[in-house]
C-alpha cells in the first residue's frame, strides 16, 4: 500500500505544471547609454545552425514600456559574436539575419530610462530583460 501512495504521488507531481514549481527568476539588467534626441541600436539577437543559417527571427513582446523613449523592433543584419569554442564562431566572418532592438530617446537634458522585454528565440526559449538607458 505504502509503494502505491509513493507512485501516485510521484506521479500527481509530473503532471503539474511546472511554473507552479518554479521559483521566478531575477531579470538581469541591461545597462545603455542614449544621447536625447538620438536613436540607438541597443540590443540584437541572433539564431544560427552550424552552418551559419539563420533558424528564424526571435520574437520581441514588450513587457513594461519605457516611461520616455520609444522601443523600435526590426528585422537586419549583424555581426554574430560567437567565443572561438563554439563550432559556430567561423559564422562571426560575415553578418547574418538579426533581431535588433532600438531605442529613440526624447530630446531634453540628461535622465534616465528603463523598460523590460520579454525575448523568445526560435526555439521557444523565453527570457525577460530589462533595459536601463541613461539619457546623456
Amino acid at each position: 500500500m505504502r509503494n502505491r501512495t509513493i507512485v501516485g504521488a510521484a506521479a500527481l507531481s509530473c503532471l503539474m505544471t511546472t511554473g507552479a514549481l518554479a521559483w521566478p527568476r531575477p531579470i538581469p539588467t541591461v545597462e545603455k547609454v542614449v544621447k536625447p534626441g538620438q536613436t540607438q541600436k541597443i540590443g540584437w539577437f541572433v539564431s544560427l545552425d552550424p552552418t551559419c543559417r539563420s533558424v528564424g527571427p526571435w520574437a520581441v513582446n514588450m513587457i513594461e514600456p519605457p516611461g520616455k523613449g520609444q522601443v523600435m523592433v526590426e528585422q537586419g543584419s549583424e555581426y554574430p559574436g560567437f567565443s572561438p569554442n563554439n563550432p559556430r564562431s567561423a559564422c562571426n566572418k560575415r553578418k547574418v539575419p538579426a533581431t535588433r532592438i532600438l531605442y529613440s530617446a526624447p530630446p531634453g537634458g540628461p535622465d534616465d530610462d528603463q523598460f523590460i522585454i520579454e525575448i523568445v528565440d526560435p526555439l521557444g526559449n523565453a527570457q525577460r530583460l530589462r533595459y536601463h538607458v541613461g539619457l546623456h
